[in-house]
């Protein structure tokens, strides 16, 4: 891992001086602080308390407490996971289980083999962080700076609440990449990605560009195609690849087996991303739309530093007592091509929480549990 390089500027000084002078004994102090409480800031919420730490030593901190871009976004978007893996989710966090919901209860009763739209996650996970909010302290705000001092981090937001934390993790999320083709008119991936929005986004005489050959982006071509589009123009630079982490699944892998690439539609034109093939053919698009990934979200101001911050991907730290989790900082392998990768989705988080966020925890800290197999009812492999 990259060292933490640590720069101040008056401002920051100014800041320590008025937050550790008289102004002190005001501030609120907390153990860990949890910067965004989308999926990955709940489980880590669940997790901590699960391992004994106190209620009131943990505060989660976001804007507006609504499982993150996927509760703003997704829930009409079909899932690429069985809803049993919904249910291990819920049932591999013992404090999640504490929460009585008519949404969870409506999770178990579902087909556990079938694929239905993320909106029977996203309900149970609204459950699930008001219950939580019941808990431990809560902030609805976005954080405007971190910085380390004595030993602890001191927090600013940009409603200029200020407190201090021990450990904080940064759970940010992330948004969908975007670049910068010559088209007129850009349809956000979020919005392409939900069928009825992007029916009120696209009529029958547009050609659209979909950038991009991953499980969203043939989404995107099958909902296009089955609103009729004109034309569609897929521009990829890799295969479809299926079976694999983070690769092409559920309804999305159904149709591309079955339809591009064994009947494609008549109006969808696959071609190989290169400026010979985007000067031909971007001029015949009139939308375009960008189904190349995420990325992370701006962390804020740490240490007076606003440089894009590297992280171990294999325990999520990134400075002393600072880490990193969720789809803003997944975990990190190797794959079949010898490059990095990551693994990301509900149950890769879980997985992947249960294993570092113990290793995050002090020495000292209290544990109620004997041993950390005693906290899952199941076995996330």
């Amino acid at each position: 891992m990259r060292s933490f390089c640590i720069r101040t500027s008056l401002k920051l000084v100014v800041g320590l001086v008025w937050l550790t002078g008289v102004h002190a004994e005001s501030i609120p102090s907390y153990k860990w602080a949890i910067v965004g409480f989308g999926p990955a800031g709940i489980v880590t919420a669940g997790l901590l308390l699960d391992l004994g730490v106190a209620d009131k030593d943990i505060v989660a901190i976001d804007p507006e407490f609504n499982v993150g871009r996927v509760g703003e976004y997704y829930s009409n978007v079909p899932s690429n996971t069985k809803t049993r893996l919904f249910v291990d989710f819920i049932k591999a966090c013992k404090v999640f289980q504490e929460c009585h919901s008519e949404c969870i209860d409506k999770l178990y009763s579902y087909d556990q083999e079938v694929e239905y739209p993320l909106q029977i996650i996203v309900d149970p996970l609204k459950d699930i962080t008001a219950h939580l909010r019941t808990k431990i302290a809560s902030v609805q705000d976005s954080i405007q700076a971190l910085y380390f001092d004595n030993n602890v981090w001191h927090i600013t937001t940009k409603g200029d609440d200020h407190f201090t934390a021990e450990n904080v993790v940064l759970a940010i999320g992330s948004h969908p990449k975007r670049l910068d083709y010559d088209c007129a008119h850009e349809i956000c991936l979020d919005v392409a990605l939900d069928k009825n929005l992007l029916a009120q986004a696209v009529n029958t005489n547009d050609a659209v560009a979909v950038i991009g050959s991953a499980h969203s982006a043939v989404l995107v071509m099958k909902f296009l195609s089955e609103l009729k589009t004109k034309r569609i123009i897929n521009f990829y630079r890799a295969p479809f690849q299926y079976e694999i982490v983070g690769g092409i699944a559920g309804m999305a892998a159904q149709w591309a087996k079955e339809v591009l690439e064994k009947n494609k539609p008549i109006n969808l034109l696959r071609l190989y991303n290169d400026q010979q093939a985007r000067d031909a053919w971007m001029d015949a698009c009139n939308k375009v739309i960008y189904a190349v990934g995420y990325e992370r979200n701006e962390a804020p101001m740490i240490n007076g530093n606003n440089a894009e911050l590297s992280y171990d991907g294999h325990s999520g730290v990134i400075a002393p007592r600072l880490f990193g989790i969720g789809i803003a900082f997944p975990e990190q392998y190797i794959n079949e091509a010898g490059n990095i990768d990551n693994k990301v989705g509900l149950n890769s988080f879980m997985c992947y929480a249960q294993r570092i966020i113990p290793e995050w925890l002090p020495k000292r800290e209290p544990n109620r549990f004997i041993s950390f197999d005693q906290l899952f009812m199941i076995n996330m492999m």
